[in-house]
């Protein structure tokens, strides 16, 4: 860390901005940059400022002042441009920063910074950047030197005011929230008189967001703009006695010291707090404390404002996605799906979640995890279908770098993205066999090894997985484990099609309508009768997604404040094709039909199949059909 006494008063001599070379060939060469033009760098004679150095392009590089900052921008060259080491396309320069082209090093100087100061006195400057290469960008090891500056001095009420201000700033949520506490430590640990903080915008301007005193019209406060310019280009926290008060020279003339402290957080200022006295100046001990509250409140700020963002956007998800947090539904297998649910969702066993496309497996997935005791850790869902086979094991669990071909880094399978949550599996069926064998030994406890990987993994995932199709089908044909098939299905929920809920489909279409219509700002539309008529007697194949497709399209479609019957784009189902040649496939499916017909009357399925009772009973056995799936209550 780098520690300078100032004992100088700064002067008003005509500064500049310049760079000079510090390593190469014509070593400590001086070129001025000018504001107004485009300054060029390379070989050719063309460029403002020529280089000896055969690896520079002809133009290499450009240097431009906009929006009150000089900014370098590589210019298309063969070899790159290097800021502080790191090899940019565009960034924005510091007071000192090294700029490296070929093997010529230039170190940009900007003395304008200073200009116009003429009655503040530096007492104490402190670089936060660090002077050592792999040093902190962000000022944490400048805050842990002045850490141990205030226990080295015994300051045992600061450190305790630090650690307390540590560990609130990471359960307050919002910006405001962590800039309010910050402001009333300061006031009471360093006892300014004023206290501000300045955040940057998403275009890098700074404004107040929280100051002390509050009362603008009691109190009348100008910051200086010197002052914070100054910590900002130079990434420095400043303290300052200002023991020569001359009437109108600068901000801080009413003023006896100053501290002022950039808040750093991946090379970037994002903000900058200043501390003001009136009569006093400050002990050193309070210099000490702002930069180490600073070297922690920057990632909290960022936080904060990160977990405020994610939290709208969540909400606007919701909102979008029309997803509701319960299961909609009154008919009577919802109510039993719901009770089964509670009773389920307190154990630790596998759940294997049934049901056709769209009937909501991912709703029940999520209502299970909120009623279970892992609802305070995350649930993430994996669409198995959606994953290519060759890529299956490497995205569940995870590939070291250089696994195979396209593996240029370490990936984090989800499997231990959701340790300690839990992982829904959906259409698990389409699962690889291979890796089907690693989720038998995690659920039975065992650590697993990442794709190409040497080191064991071990996770406590609870598993919920869903299919649409029949699995012991799938066990018969080989395609599926047997022993993970009952590992899978320690308990089975079956979630009835949209058709068995013909007195939710009324609960359903009227959230639909409120969400879209509101969505697509048409609040005031409702259905006609004849389109209600039609949807209340349709199918729906589809389920409870394509009723809700149906709606969106309808509000959009409608020509009036009515929704017609045209506007419902309804397809009728298309008579089935021959996609197998199973015998025993096609008898359940004309089993399936016959009760779905009869609505669960086997009596009458029987008379329609050609079948005896004692026949039918054996048949529905065989192929573990329920009578009460047909139930049409």
């Amino acid at each position: 860390m780098l520690l300078i006494a100032f004992r100088l008063l700064f002067s008003t001599l005509p500064m500049s901005t310049y760079l000079v070379i510090t390593r190469g060939r014509e070593l400590d060469s001086r070129y001025s940059l000018d504001k107004t033009i485009e300054n060029t760098m390379g070989r050719g004679l063309e460029c403002n400022i020529q280089l000896n150095d055969p690896l520079s392009s002809r133009v290499h590089a450009r240097l431009v002042f906009k929006e009150s900052q000089w900014r370098v921008l590589d210019a298309g060259s063969r070899n790159g441009t290097l800021l502080n080491g790191s090899k940019i396309d565009v960034a924005v320069l510091a007071h000192g920063n090294k700029i490296r082209i070929g093997n010529t090093e230039l170190e940009f100087v900007d003395d304008t910074i200073n200009e116009d100061i003429t009655v503040e006195r530096i007492n104490l400057s402190h670089d936060l950047r660090g002077d050592k290469i792999g040093s902190s960008p962000d000022g944490l090891a400048s805050g842990m030197s002045a850490f141990l500056s205030l226990r080295k001095a015994g300051r045992a009420e600061d450190l305790a005011d630090l650690h307390q201000l540590s560990i609130r700033c990471i359960s307050l949520t919002t910006p405001n929230e962590v800039v309010k506490l910050a402001i009333d430590v300061f006031r009471s640990r360093t006892r300014a008189t004023f206290v501000a903080f300045l955040l940057a915008d998403d275009d890098g301007k700074l404004t107040v967001q929280g100051k002390y005193p509050n009362n603008n019209h009691e109190t009348r406060i100008t910051l200086s703009d010197k002052l914070t310019e100054m910590v900002c280009k130079q990434a420095t926290a400043v303290w300052v006695k200002n023991e020569t008060q001359a009437p109108g020279e600068g901000a801080l003339q009413h003023y006896a010291d100053a501290i002022c402290v950039p808040l750093l957080y991946e090379g970037k200022t994002i903000g900058v707090i200043h501390l003001y006295r009136e009569k006093e100046v400050f002990e050193k001990h309070s210099f000490d404390f702002t930069i180490a509250a600073a070297s922690f409140l920057a990632a909290g700020l960022v936080r904060a404002r990160n977990e405020s963002s994610l939290r709208i956007d969540h909400g606007r998800l919701q909102v979008k996605n029309a997803d509701f947090d319960e299961l909609l539904g009154e008919s009577t297998l919802m109510l039993e799906l719901k009770e089964r649910i509670k009773r389920v969702a307190k154990a630790t066993g596998s759940i294997l979640i049934r049901g056709e496309s769209g009937v909501g497996k991912e709703l029940v997935a999520r209502a299970i995890h909120k009623a279970s005791t892992r609802a305070d850790r995350p649930m993430l869902s994996v669409n198995c279908a959606a994953i290519p086979g060759e890529l299956m094991e490497s995205q569940l669990f995870g590939h070291v770098k250089g696994a195979f071909t396209g593996a240029d880094k370490d990936h984090i399978g989800w499997f231990q993205q959701a340790h300690g949550g839990t992982l829904f599996l959906d259409e698990i069926g389409e699962m690889t066999l291979s890796g089907q064998a690693k989720l038998l030994r995690i659920l039975e406890g065992h650590p697993f090894l990442p794709v190409g990987g040497r080191k064991e993994v071990r996770v406590d995932v609870r598993v919920l997985t869903a299919t649409n199709r029949d699995l012991s089908e799938f066990v018969a044909d080989k395609r599926f484990r047997e022993d993970l098939y009952y590992r899978l299905s320690v308990f089975e929920m079956k979630v009835p099609a949209l058709r068995q809920r013909a007195g939710d489909i009324t609960l359903l279409l009227n959230h639909f309508l409120e969400h879209f219509g509101r969505q697509h700002g048409r609040t005031q539309i409702k259905l006609s009768e004849a389109a209600r008529k039609r949807l209340l007697e349709y199918n729906w194949p589809g389920n409870v997604r394509q009723l809700r497709n149906i709606i969106d399209s309808a509000v959009v479609l409608a020509t009036g404040d009515e929704i017609q019957a045209s506007d419902l784009t309804l397809h009728e189902s298309k008579t089935e094709v021959f996609d197998t040649l199973n015998i025993e496939q096609w008898e359940k499916r004309l089993i399936q039909e016959a009760m779905r017909r009869t609505r669960g009357s086997i009596p009458e399925a029987a008379e329609l199949l050609g079948i005896s009772r004692a026949t039918m009973y054996r048949k529905l056995e065989t192929y573990s059909i329920d009578k009460d799936d047909f139930d049409n209550r």
